[in-house]
């Protein structure tokens, strides 16, 4: 039978770009936001994992947001995903929005 009312999460800052709003509504993707923080204008790890559920498929990292170009740290983020995945049984993947810093 179909599954309805259950729907996968991807965790995300909220300095995403705004292309990320197609996917979440067009294919019926939750957004699971992440504030950034006050000092550093990225997302930690710890508020990134405080947001995975075992909905969630995968998780955002921006390089180079458009408000001010900071970096979400890319590899605190994915070594906490590891052991996150590894402890949980979870598959979350790891994407790194190129944003404003994709050219450098």
């Amino acid at each position: 039978g179909e599954v309805r009312g259950v729907y996968p999460n991807l965790v995300i800052s909220t300095c995403f770009q705004a292309a990320w709003e197609k996917l979440f509504r067009y294919m019926d993707v939750e957004a699971k936001f992440v504030v950034p923080s006050k000092d550093t204008f990225a997302i930690t790890a710890e508020g990134v994992k405080a947001q995975i559920d075992d909905k969630t498929i995968g998780v955002v990292c921006i390089m180079g947001n458009h408000y001010g170009g900071q970096y979400d740290p890319v590899w605190e983020i994915d070594e906490m995903l590891q052991q996150l995945n590894e402890e949980m049984g979870y598959q979350v993947g790891i994407h790194v929005d190129g944003a404003s810093g994709g050219f450098i």
